[in-house]
C-alpha cells in the first residue's frame, strides 16, 4: 500500500518488534535493526503484562501465544525484613473483574519470539547491525552501521533502549544544527537512585506457580512470581550509596551482585523458603542501575524515540514494557493518519514533524504518570522514610483488599489502545470476573 514511505526500526525488543508488527499490519513499508546477534537473546530478563500490556498485545494479534506460555500472577504476599508477614491479597478476582485481562509473567524473550515469529517478511529484519551515526539527507535519513552497512529511510524509531545511540544521535544532530530543543546538555538531569538484580531460578522448595512474593526493608526490596512449571522469575531491588546524576550510568560486577545479594540472602520469601534458596537455584541473573526519566522532547526532525530511550520507569510496578507498547502503537496510529491524509505518499518534513508532536502529547500525560507512580513504589517499598515504613508494616493490612489490587495496579486502567487495530477483547467479563467465551473473543457468538 505505501511502499514508497518506508520506515527504519533501530532495535529489536519489545517495542521494535510490535513496531514492526505494526507497521506490517498496516502495509507501511520498514526495514529493523538490532545490533545483537539474534532476536530476543538470553539476557536473564523477566517481563510482568499486566492488564493493560496484554491489551495492547491483543490488538497485535499476539495474546493466545503469550497467555499460552505465560504465567499468571494470582496471589501477593509481603513479608518485613524479619520474616515477619504484612499483608496479603487474591489478584485475579478483582483484577479480571475490573479490567478484562489478569496478570501475565514470563521471560522477556518468549514474548519477543512470539512478535517476531508474527512478523511476515523476516528478510526485513537485520541483526549484528548496531548503528554508528544518523545524518539527515534532504526529505530522508541515512544510517551507518559499525560494520560499514548503510541504510535509508524516510523516518527513523529508536527503540533501542536505555543506551539508545539513536537518541545520542539525534541530540548530536540537534546541536550541530545549532538547535536547543533539547537544552544545553541533554540528560545530565537524569537521576538514577537504585540498582536491581534480576534472576530466573529452577523451582525451589514450596514455591509454586500464581505465586507473588515481596520482601520490604530499608533501601531494599525482594521478590518474586513464579510462572509456568514452577520457573521462578525474581528480583532484588537495593538503593545506590549516593544519587547519581547524568546517563553515565554506574555499571556493575558479579563480584558486585554477590556482595549486595549477600545481605539479603537470609530474608523470608515463605515459611519454608528463604531468598537464598532462590538465588541458589538460578540459571541466570543480571545486575543493573535503574535511572529514571521521562525526556521531554522524544523526537528531531525525522528521527523519534520510543521506550526506555526516553521514557524510563522502576520496574517494581510493572509498567516499563507496557508503556513501551503503547508508546509504539501511538506513533504508528498518528504516522498511518497522516499517511492516509497525503494519499498514502512520502510524507513532508511538517508531515512528520507533525505526527511526532501529536503522538509526544499524546503520550505526555499517561507516562509520567507512570513514572512517578513507578517511583513511589519503589520508595515505598524499600522504606526510604519512616511513614513508608509505618503505612506498609501497620496500614495495608487494614485497607480492603480490592483497595490493594486497585492501587497496586493502578497503571494498568487508561491504557492507549490503537485506533488502527482491532479493539481489544476482554478474556473475563468486567464486573464478575467470569471467563469470557470463546465464541465470544473469536466474534463468532450469534449475540455479538
Amino acid at each position: 500500500m505505501s511502499a514508497q514511505f518506508q520506515v527504519a526500526i533501530v532495535g529489536g525488543g519489545l517495542a521494535g518488534l510490535a513496531l514492526a508488527v505494526h507497521l506490517e499490519t498496516l502495509g507501511i513499508d520498514w526495514f529493523l535493526l538490532e545490533a545483537y546477534e539474534e532476536i530476543a537473546p538470553e539476557l536473564g530478563a523477566s517481563i510482568g503484562l499486566p492488564p493493560n500490556g496484554m491489551q495492547v498485545l491483543d490488538q497485535l494479534g499476539v495474546y493466545d501465544e503469550v497467555a499460552a506460555q505465560a504465567g499468571t500472577g494470582s496471589s501477593v504476599v509481603a513479608y518485613d525484613g524479619d520474616g515477619n508477614k504484612m499483608y496479603d491479597f487474591e489478584l485475579l478476582p478483582r483484577m479480571r473483574a475490573t479490567h478484562g485481562f489478569d496478570l501475565r509473567f514470563t521471560e522477556r524473550r518468549t514474548v519477543l519470539k512470539i512478535l517476531y515469529d508474527k512478523i511476515q517478511a523476516k528478510d526485513k529484519v537485520h541483526t549484528s547491525k548496531r548503528v554508528s551515526k544518523i545524518e539527515h539527507v534532504g526529505d530522508k535519513v541515512e544510517i551507518t552501521t559499525l560494520d560499514g552497512s548503510s541504510y535509508t529511510a524516510d523516518i527513523v524509531i529508536g527503540a533501542d533502549g536505555i543506551h539508545s545511540p539513536v537518541r545520542g544521535e539525534m541530540w548530536r544532530n540537534a546541536a550541530e544544527d545549532g538547535s536547543k530543543v533539547f537544552g544545553e546538555n541533554p540528560g545530565a538531569d537524569v537521576v538514577t537512585e537504585y540498582g536491581c538484580t534480576f534472576g530466573i531460578s529452577d523451582p525451589t522448595n514450596d514455591l509454586k506457580e500464581g505465586d507473588l512474593r515481596h520482601v520490604h526493608r530499608k533501601d531494599a526490596a525482594v521478590g518474586y512470581i513464579v510462572g509456568r512449571k514452577d520457573i521462578v522469575y525474581w528480583f532484588h531491588f537495593f538503593k545506590l550509596p549516593q544519587k547519581h546524576m547524568g546517563i553515565d550510568f554506574p555499571r556493575f560486577t558479579k563480584e558486585q551482585e554477590k556482595e549486595i545479594t549477600d545481605a539479603d540472602l537470609d530474608r523470608v520469601m515463605t515459611p519454608g523458603t528463604t531468598f537464598g534458596d532462590v538465588y541458589k537455584n538460578k540459571t541466570i541473573s543480571i545486575i543493573t542501575a535503574l535511572p529514571n526519566h521521562r525526556f521531554p522532547r522524544w523526537h528531531y526532525r525525522r528521527v523519534f524515540c520510543v521506550g526506555d530511550a526516553v521514557t524510563k520507569s522502576q520496574p517494581i510496578a510493572g509498567q516499563g514494557g507496557c508503556s513501551a507498547l503503547e508508546s509504539s502503537v501511538a506513533l504508528v496510529d498518528h504516522l498511518y493518519a497522516a499517511l492516509k491524509e497525503n494519499d498514502m505518499k512520502p510524507l513532508s518534513n511538517d508531515q512528520v514533524e507533525a505526527a511526532f508532536t501529536k503522538t509526544t502529547e499524546v503520550r505526555k500525560e499517561r507516562s509520567t504518570t507512570v513514572i512517578n507512580e513507578g517511583l513511589l513504589y519503589m520508595k515505598f517499598a524499600s522504606w526510604s522514610n519512616f511513614l513508608y515504613r509505618l503505612i506498609d508494616k501497620y496500614i495495608v493490612r487494614l485497607i480492603p483488599k480490592t483497595t490493594m489490587v486497585d492501587l497496586m495496579f493502578s497503571g494498568a486502567a487508561g491504557g492507549y489502545h490503537s485506533n488502527t487495530l482491532p479493539a481489544p477483547v476482554d478474556r473475563y467479563v468486567k464486573g464478575t470476573g467470569e471467563p469470557v467465551s470463546a465464541k465470544k473473543i473469536d466474534g463468532t457468538d450469534d449475540e455479538n
